[in-house]
């Protein structure tokens, strides 16, 4: 158990920097599909992990993609709803 906790911050942090930079060059450069999935697995596998390992939720390597990630949700609907 002690390994998949320190694993699964590793993991999810490599995961959420994959899914920033492609949403980004998605959004701003055309360049190929947005992974609406992928986005979802990673949110629902952070809600999972988040209540089973509390520590998580104090990694930066995984909090600041989650940030990201939510920024750039905004700025999606923002342009595409309000602009």
């Amino acid at each position: 158990m002690k390994k998949l906790e320190r694993l699964s911050p590793i993991i999810m942090g490599i995961f959420g920097i994959v899914l920033i930079v492609d949403v980004f060059l998605e959004q701003f450069f055309n360049i190929g599909i947005k992974q609406n999935s992928l986005t979802l697995i990673y949110c629902i596998s952070f809600v999972l992990l988040t209540t089973q390992f509390k520590g998580m939720i104090k990694n930066k390597l995984v909090m600041i993609p989650l940030y990201i990630m939510i920024i750039q949700t905004g700025y999606s609907l923002i342009t595409t709803y309000v602009l």
